[in-house]
């Protein structure tokens, strides 16, 4: 299969209305969902926007047209139909027996933890070989072989096996859950911030920090009784230590960039989770939030790139894309 890469502007309209007719619902649904607890958490939204970049886009380009009349145009829109105009493409041009399986793929995304963009990377990665003049099967959509491209050009053959990944993977503290914690010590930072001066907390998971609400409102606790305590302070989810440095000046983390190495120092960590409330020129209250076992990054990307080595036959060369962010 080698479709045609190239798009115009009326190519959105039809885009949007094959993709509607699979998962516009759900995308709606589902994208509420986010809106919800982002009212409730205003920290969720740049982890949302950033990882549900597609979903949101989607919704957002179904509700102007249910507006307007018309199909959104700009940048903000750009990812969406870039990924939208050669998914349509490379559906109309699949056997018939496969059509199901895409669709199928198509709606599963919708529930994978990283969303649409696992799909829309193989999606791209074959547009890429296609304008590279390579001829390219969906494979594994097809159901003939475990690895998801088959790309071929003259008498040459390669197997291709996309696999995407997180910042997460492979790390002890998630982003998701950092936020949902941050909001529950907010009332603490709030209280802290009325006194002058640098106040620093230091909260060390004992391994994982869990998504479960009992553990991060267990932490939360702890984070307010070090605060009022003016002390460390122990659960079994946390230990928490707090101190007060009476610094005349510090940097502002909004603006400097020395700020987070700055407080790393002070609270003595590197490359962890670090939340900042202040007033400018009176106090500030520097959260870190770390495991006290070491991350595994490159063992969790090792083994997907094991597991993405393992789809493929191993009669043909094999060039495996890296993890995509």
């Amino acid at each position: 299969m080698r479709i045609d890469v190239d798009a115009k502007e009326y190519d959105f309209e039809p885009a949007l209305n094959w993709v509607s007719g699979f998962i516009g619902a759900a995308v709606d649904k589902r994208v509420l969902a986010y809106e919800k607890r982002e009212r409730g958490n205003p920290l969720l939204t740049s982890y949302f926007r950033d990882n549900f970049a597609l979903e949101f886009a989607l919704a957002e380009a179904r509700k102007y047209r249910k507006k307007t009349g018309r199909v959104p145009k700009g940048k903000e829109f750009d990812s969406l139909y870039n990924f939208l105009i050669p998914a349509q493409r490379i559906y109309a041009n699949l056997p018939q027996a496969a059509l199901s399986r895409f669709q199928g793929a198509l709606r599963g995304a919708l529930t994978d933890t990283n969303g649409l963009r696992p799909f829309a990377y193989e999606v791209g990665i074959a547009i890429h070989l296609m304008q590279k003049k390579w001829d390219v099967e969906f494979v594994d959509i097809c159901g003939t072989a475990r690895f998801d491209l088959l790309a071929c050009q003259d008498n040459v053959e390669i197997e291709v096996e996309c696999k995407t990944t997180s910042g997460d993977t492979g790390r002890k503290i998630h982003r998701q859950e950092v936020n949902r914690l941050a909001d529950l010590i907010l009332p603490t930072t709030q209280q802290l911030v009325d006194t002058a001066g640098c106040h620093l907390i230091r909260v060390i998971i004992p391994d994982r920090l869990a998504s479960a609400e009992e553990q991060l409102a267990e932490i939360a606790s702890a984070v307010a009784l070090a605060g009022q305590q003016k002390r460390a302070y122990s659960c079994g989810s946390a230990e928490v230590d707090y101190r007060h440095e009476n610094l005349s000046a510090w940097p502002d983390p909004l603006r400097d960039r020395d700020a987070r190495e700055f407080f790393e120092h002070l609270l003595e960590t590197k490359n962890s989770n670090l939340l900042f409330h202040g007033r400018p020129g009176h106090s500030i209250v520097a959260v870190v939030i770390a495991s006290a076992k070491a991350d595994s990054v490159v063992d969790a990307l090792a083994e997907t790139a094991k597991y993405a080595a393992d789809q493929c036959t191993g009669t043909r060369p094999a060039p495996q894309e890296s993890p995509h962010f």
